[in-house]
This record gives structure tokens, C-alpha cells and sequence, in this order.
């Protein structure tokens, strides 16, 4: 695998960390705090956050390899990971207003943030507006994700926003998966276990933890690991 080209034509914009750990240029490194994140989600600069160098360099490789056994990422998470139909379609325009039209999964390349922290995504068929002029969700679209977040994992878990909860919806340099609209969510003091009962979906099964693991291997045979070559 070429790392240099994989550096020039990356499939999502990369920062000077970025380009040094896959480069194999381990430095000191450290995870986001929770109030860390609240500034950088309160500050609209996502972008900042970060992964381990390893994760990131084990997700790069896989989003390269991916696209070729697949065709797209879109494509694998469609139907790997989403089991929609394709072309995937909304039954209603509102998001998270059917519950067809979306799904919440453990985020599968999570970003490194201190332990206890878990990163969910929600996915939707339907489109989630942003403002042109910041690349952030409208008002109306705030309102509608924050009504379901307060239902679903407050009413399901006991969360409440800031306190143990949080979300952001990347700005489109940073998506890997820019056709299918999602909003990242972050949970702090529950149980993984019941997270994983309310979503239906256990965390070790995670593309993360089996690349940590050496056991994610593509179908065109790149296996993925921890180790640094």
C-alpha cells in the first residue's frame, strides 16, 4: 500500500498529526477530554479531533481497500453494515421521523477520547439540512436530532444533554461517508452493555477492535492490524 499517495489524495481532509502518524511518526499522543469536546463541538471546529495514529492509519488503509472490494464506502456501510436497500430511500423527508429511515451503530473508527467515553453514529436516509454558510445543522434540523437524542437515549438510558451526552454532525471535509447523512453521538456514564442492548449491536464486532485485534481483513486480502510497517 502506497502511504505517500494514500497522503496526497486522502479521503477526507487530514491535519499535520494526521500525515505523521501514517507515516509511522508515533509522538506523544492524547485523547479528547469531554469538556474538550464540548468546546470543539461549541466552537463548530470538529475537525479537530482526533484519532490514535494507529486507528488512523488502519482506517485509511481499510477506506482505500474498501472502495475497491465495494465500489464505495457508501456502499459497503449500505449494505455491511446498514442493510438498507439500495437505492436507499426515505419514507418520510423529516429526519429520524420513521424509524425505516434510520439506524444507530457503534461508530466503527471512533475518535480517541478518554476511556469511558463511547462514540455512537445515527444514520439517515433522510437529509439533514445545514447551513450553507457553516456547514452545520439548520436550527430546525438542531431541534429535531436533540427531540430524538432526548428520546431515545433519554428516555432508553437516563442521558442528559452535556452532562453525559453529546453530538455533532462533522463538516463535510472530515466525512469518509459524505452521500448518507449521520450525526455522531457521544454517551459517558452509562453501561455499555445497555447501549448495546438499545442498539442492537455489541462493540467488540467494531471494525476498530478487530483491526486492533489483526483479524479485519478485506475481501481483496489486505489484512489490517495495529502494527506499524
Amino acid at each position: 500500500m502506497d502511504i505517500e499517495a494514500l497522503i496526497k489524495d486522502p479521503p477526507f481532509k487530514l491535519t499535520e498529526a494526521d500525515i505523521r502518524a501514517l507515516r509511522g511518526q508515533c509522538e506523544a499522543f492524547r485523547s479528547h477530554t469531554w469538556d474538550e469536546v464540548q468546546n470543539v463541538i461549541a466552537a463548530g471546529e470538529m475537525g479537530q479531533l482526533n484519532r490514535a495514529p494507529q486507528d488512523l492509519r488502519n482506517y485509511i488503509l481499510w477506506l482505500a481497500e474498501v472502495g475497491k472490494s465495494h465500489g464505495s464506502v457508501l456502499e459497503f456501510v449500505r449494505r455491511e453494515k446498514l442493510r438498507w436497500q439500495n437505492p436507499i430511500a426515505a419514507r418520510d423527508d423529516v429526519p429520524f421521523a420513521d424509524p425505516h429511515d434510520w439506524k444507530i451503530l457503534w461508530n466503527d473508527w471512533p475518535y480517541a477520547f478518554d476511556d469511558g467515553i463511547m462514540h455512537l453514529v445515527m444514520w439517515s436516509k433522510s437529509k439533514i439540512a445545514v447551513d450553507p454558510d457553516t456547514g452545520l445543522p439548520t436550527e430546525e434540523s438542531a431541534r429535531l436530532i436533540e427531540a430524538f437524542l432526548d428520546r431515545t437515549f433519554g428516555g432508553g438510558l437516563g442521558c442528559t444533554r452535556c452532562e453525559n451526552l453529546l453530538w455533532f454532525k462533522q463538516k463535510a471535509a472530515w466525512q469518509s461517508v459524505k452521500a448518507l447523512d449521520h450525526i455522531h453521538v457521544l454517551l459517558r456514564g452509562v453501561q455499555e452493555d445497555q447501549v448495546e442492548r438499545l442498539i442492537g449491536q455489541h462493540r467488540s464486532q467494531t471494525l476498530q477492535v478487530l483491526a486492533r485485534k489483526g483479524m479485519l481483513k478485506t475481501e481483496i486480502g489486505l489484512r489490517i492490524s495495529s502494527k506499524m510497517s
